[in-house]
């Protein structure tokens, strides 16, 4: 009996790996939220997406971990399929087995040649543009190595040459297009 209650106790106080490689496994829900008149033509009623995501990276202490990344965004009308690449500051702020935590990311989106035929006004996403993220949420350990994390965060995406034509072919005039995304999602991480 009191083997098993050392066991228990033992459990309860597990501390994440704080230092050392780490990877982490994304999938975020986001959903743009500066949509402008004209954007009903351009991409329909909605633009919300999953993005999963993965970042490899190095902790130097608890409060200070460094990492580069990918994600994936394509919205259902295929015109802004996108991968955003970008470094991560990340940061958790106690060593205990459930932890609140930040992170910040920065980059450039690389546009993946997507293009929408399937509304009056076809798009086309010829260059990219600038990627920033910010994120808050609280993470779990399961094991010292190993952890889950619900969060909640923001993305904004531009993309700085999109390509648009109308029924007859004729070009458009297309500023940049940015994107405000809020996200929320489950993160998977696992260290050395």
């Amino acid at each position: 009996m009191v083997a098993l209650c050392g066991i228990v106790q033992a459990q309860r106080h597990i501390e994440f790996q704080w230092h050392g490689v780490y990877v982490t496994g994304d999938m975020s829900y986001g959903m743009n939220i500066n949509r402008t008149p004209d954007e009903f033509d351009v991409i329909g009623d909605t633009l919300s997406c999953f993005m999963p995501s993965v970042t490899a990276g190095f902790s130097f202490r608890k409060e200070a971990a460094v990492g580069l990344g990918f994600t994936y965004v394509a919205d259902p009308t295929g015109a802004y399929r996108q991968m955003p690449l970008f470094v991560e500051l990340r940061s958790h702020f106690t060593r205990a087995r459930i932890t609140p935590y930040t992170v910040i990311q920065s980059g450039y989106t690389l546009p993946l040649g997507a293009s929408s035929e399937a509304t009056p006004v076809s798009s086309t996403i010829e260059e990219g543009g600038l990627y920033l993220g910010l994120e808050v949420g609280a993470r779990y350990a399961i094991t010292r190595h190993m952890a889950v994390a619900g969060h909640v965060g923001y993305r904004f995406l531009q993309m700085n040459h999109v390509h648009r034509r109308d029924i007859e072919g004729t070009s458009l005039v297309s500023p940049p297009v940015v994107l405000h995304v809020l996200t929320a999602g489950a993160t998977f991480y696992f260290s050395n």
